[in-house]
């Protein structure tokens, strides 16, 4: 991709919506159940890819590149995610609608029911003081689901500290997990998940040879959904995501070495090919400022249905 498609922007000045296609369906109860019933943010997220890998085929041969991201601060990431769910339940409030961090979610009737009978796949509480988790491409998958760019091997993801949640790993029980809760309860149950990655992978072919080529550039993906308290589904979608930024926030680009046994998160880059280390401020900067927009145009979306 040229570089120009990279260069940095003033997100504030960005109209998301009109830029990248941002489209809100929902029916007029779900708009009525939306102003007048609490919204539980149910799942509030934001996952960094730490390990990406690129690949360009011919007929007759293959490339592939694997690279990784470190540098980041841990702790800087965390309070940029508590900071930014609390700007999200802000706006919320702002435009209307009745936000609840969960405490009276967790003490329904429907919830204690649900935790004693607590099941592995289920995750229902507090996230805790130390929320963030590793994760990895299952062998069936070619990446890690919703980041929307080039294929992610491995990420952390990070909820907010101390939020309640209610979300399930179960994808076939999901609709009945989520809506059951929302019918008894009356609760509208709203999850945002934000995605980012850090490079990107050009590849070309010649008549004998594949080339590839690797580069730090900044995406931001967002998954979003929305089941209303009477139990109906709602969907908020930007066609054109992910978002494309820069790559000024990277210090270095050098072949990786293996320290796969002394990561711990993206302090420390894990074993890959090659290795980008970046400026944790400029970074978290400039993931921070896309997020925050972004996500003033997720509620404004929302909004506008009522």
């Amino acid at each position: 991709m040229a570089a120009a498609l990279f260069a940095q922007k003033d997100w504030s000045t960005v109209d998301f919506t009109k830029e990248y296609k941002g489209k809100v369906k929902m029916n007029k109860a779900s708009a009525e159940s939306l102003k007048n019933n609490k919204t539980f943010v149910n799942g509030y997220t934001i996952s960094q890819a730490t390990v990406m890998k690129g690949s360009e085929k011919s007929a007759t041969n293959a490339v592939y590149s694997e690279v990784s991201l470190g540098g980041l601060n841990n702790d800087d990431f965390q309070q940029m995610v508590d900071e930014l769910y609390k700007e999200f339940m802000q706006k919320l409030a702002d435009a209307g609608m009745k936000p609840t961090e969960g405490d009276d979610v967790m003490a329904s009737e429907f919830v204690q029911a649900k935790l004693a009978k607590a099941k592995k796949d289920e995750y229902i509480g507090s996230t805790g003081d130390s929320p963030a988790r590793d994760g990895k491409k299952k062998i069936q998958e070619g990446s890690i689901p919703g980041y929307g760019a080039w294929a992610v091997i491995r990420d952390v993801t990070f909820p907010p500290r101390n939020k309640n949640i209610y979300q399930t790993s179960n994808i076939i029980k999901s609709g009945n997990f989520y809506l059951k809760l929302a019918a008894n309860e009356g609760y509208n149950l709203l999850s945002v998940n934000f995605y980012i990655t850090f490079a990107s992978f050009n590849g070309g072919k010649g008549y004998k040879d594949v080339k590839l080529s690797t580069q730090p550039v900044m995406s931001v993906s967002a998954n979003i959904s929305l089941i209303n308290a009477s139990g109906g589904s709602c969907w908020v979608n930007y066609e054109k995501l992910p978002v494309w930024a820069s790559g000024d926030w990277a210090e270095e680009f050098v072949k990786g070495k293996d320290n796969q046994s002394d990561a711990e998160f993206f302090g420390l880059a894990r074993s890959a090919e090659y290795q980008i280390t970046a400026n944790s401020e400029k970074y978290l900067a400039e993931a921070r400022s896309i997020i925050s927009n972004l996500q003033n145009d997720i509620v404004k979306l929302l909004s506008s249905e009522f």
